[in-house]
């Protein structure tokens, strides 16, 4: 069996990623407020010297952005709702989207995303709850859960990137996963983790329509945390051979950001760039594959029929993974006698 990587490590770590380079960011800039991701893992004062540095622009081949829309309607109340399928980390030139989607967006009381980011950068106790999901609290470390060469090797990655301190072995691999991504992603010019979820929650507030979280924050953290030891220790040592310099990550999203931007979602579940998973691993990713976004899918086809079911005006906006294959949010919505259409 093959391995998408882009699922197998980006799905799971994107969120946190932009919340890590978002803080980092806020640092760097010289904010006085410590958030929670800076007390619990601080970026060194010195960043390595020599980093290559690559531009995103290099890699975006897709043009302007056309991304997923699909409209679900309930022909027994006349309700609809409009979906859209999301990037969590985006070129700078993203912005403004076509005319399409901001009209369904203007046409919406409030947006209904996976959760909402920008309270949770803000709010330091979910902080806190955020990341202390994904802390060992049975006094093991990660060194306990993982082989000894895939930490030396994960350490010495997160050292030469300037963000390792000891405090991050109290952490599970996902944590560590998300946080080789975030640093990584801050060699890439031209990124940015305002994302399409948290521009719009930012137009939202702005314009007093409401902003509603489809999943809880245990969801979120069991999303980097799914996995048996033997698959984090294989994810990790794979994501650091693959994401030891930024023209590989630059890459490796810019593939994902091209088939959003193109409106090509399934690409996202093909097998276009993959590797091979050892066979003793097959179950583990298949039970992960459940946890990150089949279980989820699931979770969030229900909350969209919730809300077509009370006539919920909200624009229904999850990442573009939970789209993709036969098994995303709009076939389960019409298995549940749903109309549903792609709208572009």
């Amino acid at each position: 069996m093959q391995m998408n990587k882009l699922i197998a490590v980006s799905a799971a770590a994107l969120m946190l990623s932009s919340v890590c380079i978002s803080c980092t960011s806020k640092k760097e800039k010289g904010s006085s407020s410590e958030s929670a991701a800076e007390i619990t893992t601080v970026k060194e004062e010195t960043d390595p010297v020599g980093k290559e540095r690559v531009d995103i622009n290099d890699y975006i081949t897709s043009g302007t952005p056309a991304p997923a829309l699909w409209r679900a309607y309930d022909p027994e109340t006349g309700n609809e709702l409009y979906l859209m399928g999301t990037i969590h980390v985006v070129s700078e030139d993203t912005f403004p989207l076509p005319d399409y989607i901001m009209e369904a967006y203007d046409k919406c009381d409030g947006i209904a995303v996976e959760y909402d980011i920008n309270t949770l950068q803000s709010d330091f106790s979910l902080m806190q709850e955020y990341l202390m999901g994904m802390v060992y609290t049975d006094g093991t470390t990660i060194k306990d859960h993982i082989s000894e060469e895939t930490y030396e090797k994960a350490k010495a990655c997160l050292k030469d990137m300037g963000f390792y301190n000891s405090l991050l072995d109290s952490y599970m691999p996902g944590f560590w996963l998300s946080q080789i991504e975030a640093s990584a992603l801050l060699d890439i010019d031209n990124m940015t983790s305002e994302g399409v979820d948290s521009t719009f929650i930012s137009y939202a507030e702005n314009d007093g329509k409401e902003v509603v979280s489809i999943e809880t924050l245990q969801i979120q953290t069991q999303a980097v945390t799914g996995f048996s030891d033997e698959l984090a220790d294989y994810m990790l040592s794979e994501t650091v051979d693959e994401y030891g310099s930024a023209d590989e990550l630059a890459e490796e999203f810019a593939q994902q950001y091209n088939s959003w931007a193109s409106g090509d979602i399934d690409a996202l579940a093909e097998d276009a760039d993959e590797y091979e998973l050892p066979d003793e691993l097959l179950d583990d990713y298949a039970d992960y594959m459940g946890v990150i976004l089949y279980d989820r899918n699931r979770g969030m086809a229900e909350k969209a029929a919730e809300f077509l079911e009370n006539g919920d005006n909200y624009f229904f906006m999850v990442g573009s993974m939970h789209f993709a294959g036969d098994r995303g949010v709009d076939d389960l919505l019409a298995e549940m006698g749903y109309t549903v259409e792609r709208v572009a």
